[in-house]
């Protein structure tokens, strides 16, 4: 797993193979939400920039995406994991790329969050494939963590999940799908 553009572009993250817990979301993947992040048409209409953006990554796994968009010119991450194993390889991660100012690890349930007070600008959120999507963006919409003109973005199991799925308080501005999975980019 490597870090695809930016500042950081061509640095591998540290090994994880060895943690079959991990579904990172893929080089390819990460690199396909990106180019919509900074090119699609809806992007362009709400005025989304990752230049300066806060950014969220829940359900983290290794902090790919967030380091990732740290990468790309985002101003901060804050990377949400609850598995042991996986923020030992985030904080790796962080120190590697020297980024431990710009980022702040949780160890928490992304269902049992506190309420929260900052804005995020992009929340992505890549729970297991075994936990309940819909319980899990409630928690965050009820907790304050996605906010009015947050950018939420959703990866799901299945190609056609992004399109079937509603979410109050979410607009659904686009569904793309990459391989057996897909993303849902909503409005907050």
């Amino acid at each position: 797993m490597r870090i695809v553009a930016g500042k950081f572009r061509g640095k591998n993250l540290v090994k994880s193979d060895h943690l079959k817990s991990l579904r990172p979301t893929t080089d390819k993947n990460r690199e396909a939400l990106f180019n919509i992040l900074f090119s699609a048409k809806f992007i362009k209409e709400i005025g989304f920039k990752i230049g300066g953006a806060n950014v969220l990554d829940v359900c983290c796994g290794s902090g790919a995406v967030g380091f990732e968009a740290l990468s790309r010119g985002a101003k901060s991450a804050v990377l949400i994991e609850n598995f042991p194993a996986h923020l030992e390889l985030v904080k790796k991660n962080s120190a590697f790329l020297k980024v431990e100012s710009d980022v702040e690890i949780l160890s928490a349930d992304a269902k049992k969050l506190p309420r929260n007070e900052k804005f995020f600008d992009l929340v992505f959120i890549d729970p297991p494939y075994a936990e309940d999507y819909r319980e899990i963006v409630e928690s965050l919409l009820e907790k304050n963590w996605i906010q009015k003109n947050s950018l939420a973005v959703v990866e799901f199991k299945t190609a056609d999940e992004a399109k079937k799925i509603v979410f109050e308080n979410l607009k659904l501005l686009d569904s793309r799908r990459y391989g057996k999975t897909s993303f849902g980019f909503f409005l907050g």
